[in-house]
């Protein structure tokens, strides 16, 4: 089981649906679990699960209570991929944080909840846990918890300095935690290429000694196919566009997602089954052989008896 949180201390950098998007994928082959550590519930919602609910469990409960993982894990909210849970949030986080600041070993809670429900937590080969852009006690409770931590920059230099201060007060904090280094790498989001900004922040990065090692040779890039995923409650791998050049566009930002998975499966951290599988012959939408991506909706399992989403639970 690996754990990845995704930080970022200035927002708008689409960190929210670059993880729904990368555990919409890795969900295809492996067992993903998404926490939902943000109170603005942007990862609940692109799940699809609405906050409105009267009897929701949410990461609250481990902070304030004594929730058991099986109490507040949403199975299988998208029911094109039954591989996929979540543990959602709610607005009501924002007063947790307030309330957890005077608890003894306030920064373990997180992690002793994983360690506490080990036994069904094993059967996910990942957990992705969303934050909100702050250094606050329930992002130090995540940071704590997870093994490595990617962090998302849109193409500013108001967000590359953003992830600077994040890399350097978050050392901070770990040593204080004794927690070893786990600030992984750093993912480009929202590149024009066509932009002298974006060819200057590159180079600025790839000279940087603190960014260099961390940079992620894949950039995303803008689209508006990444919306459209928020709007459909669908990741990019099971979403259709509804024209050819949709189509088009939908395939060239699966390709892009992919390419990031496979970077990190080179540093150690997404262990993509079959790499080369993910590249099918031919594109879903009947590109040329080898030109594209191919990710089948229903390739993990045929047949599967697909839990409800949750907006049609009792």
């Amino acid at each position: 089981m690996k754990i990845i949180a995704f930080g970022t201390l200035k927002g708008g950098t689409g960190k929210t649906s670059t993880l729904f998007n990368l555990g919409g994928l890795l969900a295809e082959q492996h067992k993903v679990l998404l926490i939902d550590a943000d109170p603005q519930f942007n990862l609940t919602s692109n799940a699809g699960i609405s906050v409105t609910y009267k009897g929701l469990r949410t990461l609250k409960d481990v902070f304030e209570g004594s929730a058991a993982a099986d109490d507040i894990i949403y199975k299988s909210p998208i029911p094109q991929l039954p591989n996929l849970d979540i543990i959602p949030s709610s607005i009501q986080l924002t007063a947790t944080e307030l309330n957890i600041v005077n608890f003894a070993g306030r920064e373990q809670i997180l992690r002793n909840f994983i360690q506490d429900n080990s036994d069904r937590l094993q059967e996910y080969d990942y957990i992705f846990i969303d934050t909100n852009p702050n250094l606050g006690m329930i992002n130090q409770n995540v940071f704590n918890a997870a093994d490595a931590i990617v962090l998302v920059s849109d193409v500013s230099f108001n967000s590359i300095t953003g992830a600077e201060f994040f890399i350097a007060l978050w050392e901070s904090i770990r040593q204080r935690l004794r927690k070893p280094e786990n600030v992984a790498a750093l993912l480009l989001n929202n590149s024009d290429g066509r932009l002298k900004l974006a060819k200057e922040l590159l180079a600025y990065v790839q000279g940087n000694e603190q960014l260099r090692h961390l940079l992620l040779q894949n950039v995303l890039p803008t689209s508006v196919q990444v919306k459209n995923t928020e709007l459909d409650h669908k990741p990019i791998n099971i979403l259709e566009g509804d024209t050819t050049a949709n189509r088009e566009a939908v395939e060239r930002v699966r390709t892009a997602f992919i390419g990031v998975l496979n970077e990190l499966k080179e540093r150690g951290y997404c262990n993509v089954k079959n790499a080369k599988s993910l590249y099918g012959k031919f594109s879903r939408f009947g590109g040329q052989r080898g030109s594209s991506c191919r990710l089948s909706p229903t390739s993990c399992r045929n047949g599967f008896n697909h839990a409800p989403a949750f907006r049609n639970r009792d």
